[in-house]
């Protein structure tokens, strides 16, 4: 029986798409540059504004929150609150940061959520003083804020038409948890123990964590292991086919030496990105598709231009 013209197009497309989405890449380093801020200081690297050369460094305890201009060194001030450089938040326009501030009444930890605009540098209070309050997540233009009273989700900025705009991942308890619309979902894909830096990646169809501070994982969305990368600490995507991340060492009391790595899905293997005894390259973040920014055990913020293949 013959195969409709309608049909092997549909075939043919979906065996091209099949291929480009399981299609290995690589990074290769280019160049490797040290940004040199205006006001002196040891900084570390908190995130990176989508679409510019904007980057977000804090203080020492990830205390105050800074924008740093790769380009001029130009440091602007969003806050100087206590732990906002702590995993703070950018929509996807590049407009808004969101974080998370602590204060102490009594001993007591509270904290509130704020939204910063880049342009405007004006300053919106999005929730006032809670307890047990999650850093911000951020879902294309829109902010998930979470404490101990519920789940409120604000609109950051124009909705938009495509990309992950209505699906969050938050840690809660040293567990990753998803939500979509009202749905609410725990996820423990290895089992009890405490996972960490967990994040969506960037089409929002799958989850990388480290577990136990041991080893690093990327399941899908229903909890499936998909991939074990290996040591890598602090990961983020790269794209939606690449993670990196750092492999440090410490001796219980400092860090001894730290590399960057990363991690290819197409070949499912881990890759040594540096060799640099002299530099403890700690915290890389993608910085668009060609750069990654990183900071070091002393403060410094470096750009690596890289080629992805």
């Amino acid at each position: 029986m013959a195969i409709p013209t309608t049909m092997r197009t549909v075939i043919l497309l979906s065996a091209l798409f099949l291929t480009i989405s399981i299609c290995a890449q690589n990074i290769r380093v280019r160049s490797v540059k040290k940004v040199s801020p205006e006001e002196s200081g040891s900084y570390l690297l908190s995130g990176v504004v989508p679409g510019s050369g904007l980057l977000l460094v804090s203080g020492s305890g990830y205390n105050g929150l800074c924008l740093l201009d790769t380009k001029t060194g130009r440091v602007q001030v969003i806050t100087g609150d206590t732990g906002a450089g702590y995993e703070p938040a950018v929509t996807a326009d590049g407009r808004k940061v969101m974080y998370r501030s602590d204060s102490f009444i009594d001993n007591v930890k509270f904290s509130s959520v704020s939204s910063y605009d880049i342009a405007t540098g004006t300053k919106e209070l999005l929730l006032e003083k809670g307890r047990d309050v999650l850093p911000p997540a951020v879902a294309g233009n829109n902010v998930l804020v979470r404490s101990d009273k519920g789940t409120q989700v604000e609109q950051a900025g124009p909705a938009l038409k495509s990309g992950n705009n209505g699906t969050f991942l938050l840690t809660e308890d040293l567990m990753p948890v998803l939500f979509r619309g009202s749905e609410r979902k725990a996820m423990m894909p290895n089992g009890d123990g405490f996972y960490i830096w967990a994040s969506l990646s960037p089409d929002g169809s799958k989850i990388l964590y480290n577990y136990r501070g041991q080893s690093s994982f990327i399941c899908d969305t229903d909890g499936r292991i998909l991939h074990d990368l290996g040591r890598i600490n602090a990961p983020k995507w790269f794209n939606d086919r690449l993670v990196i991340g750092m492999d440090d060492k410490d001796d219980g009391h400092r860090i001894t030496g730290s590399e960057l790595v990363y991690y290819s899905l197409g070949d499912k293997k881990r890759v040594i990105l540096t060799s640099t005894p002299d530099r403890s390259e700690m915290f890389p973040f993608a910085a668009g598709n060609r750069r990654i920014a990183f900071c070091t055990d002393n403060g410094e913020i470096y750009m690596m231009k890289v080629r992805i293949r």
